[in-house]
């Protein structure tokens, strides 16, 4: 049996259809969405229509991201965003989904379990089971203190758009990294894949190329370098060049307001880093 891993997709509707070639060119019979799958690229409602489809057409298991989780909140509660390089992605995000979208958000777990007959089961989350933001990386110890408290074999997480895995103990913690918006230095999708060799799972990392000028054309179609200011921009250099440059810009804004940092702290940032001219 194979099983595709997706996670992160960002609203990159042509990484999200290359990967699903993949899964189905690898004829993979079950397939787990571990969240995000909005925001930061154009056009969010393409994204949910492909990931209906793919509910549709195969045995799916999803659970939600930390930006399904804004989202959310946003609509409960309301918030001050507004267009620009703060808060411009989500509002823009929040805008261009329906009502049946963020029912389907606030239906979704933060974890799930997954059993498949005679094999290792399989514990799925976004950060960890625990936290969606919670960060695991490779060779931070989280993998390890993580597959420590759960009772399952196998833990697939993503958020840190960085693919990798690890054993411990003997059991697995597998990071797909990044179908949209990868932070690892490639600028092909990535995904993952679990194949089973009668009992355990075996990880498999997957890149797979795309086209990503079309994404950057959305983007730009959608007129989010001014709807979003800075943060597109910064997202268009991450999808050309694998680099974090919305963390790296995140951070000096910070860094330069002091605090919570405003346009003019992200258009400081962005021209230090070399983003914009």
């Amino acid at each position: 049996m194979r099983i595709a891993i997706f996670s992160d997709i960002h609203s990159n509707t042509p990484a999200l259809k290359a990967c699903f070639r993949e899964a189905e060119r690898q004829k993979a019979e079950l397939w787990l969405f571990l969240g995000d799958y909005v925001s930061d690229c154009a056009y969010p409602e393409r994204t949910m229509e492909l990931v209906y489809n793919a509910m549709r057409e195969h045995d799916c298991r999803l659970i939600k991201g930390n930006r399904e989780e804004y989202l959310l909140n946003h609509r409960k509660n309301g918030s001050d965003w507004q267009y620009g390089s703060t808060t411009g992605s989500l509002l823009y995000t929040y805008e261009n989904l329906t009502d049946e979208d963020m029912l389907f958000f606030e239906k979704l777990p933060i974890t799930d379990v997954v059993e498949v007959d005679g094999m290792d089961t399989i514990r799925i989350c976004h950060g960890s089971p625990y936290k969606s933001r919670e960060k695991v990386e490779a060779r931070n110890g989280m993998a390890e203190k993580l597959l420590r408290r759960i009772e399952e074999s196998v833990l697939l997480g993503g958020h840190s758009h960085k693919q990798f895995f690890e054993y411990f103990d003997g059991k697995l913690y597998v990071n797909p990294g990044s179908v949209g918006v990868p932070t690892s230095g490639t600028t092909q999708a990535e995904m993952a894949f679990l194949e089973s060799d009668g009992c355990h799972w075996k990880p498999k990392l997957v890149h797979v190329p795309y086209a990503v000028e079309e994404t950057v054309r959305e983007i730009e179609e959608a007129d989010l370098p001014k709807r979003t200011l800075v943060w597109a921009s910064c997202v268009i250099q991450c999808l050309r060049t694998g680099k974090n440059y919305p963390i790296k810009c995140l951070d000096l804004a910070e860094k330069l307001a002091g605090g919570v940092p405003q346009n003019e702290h992200y258009v400081q940032a962005a021209k230090e880093l070399g983003i914009i001219e």
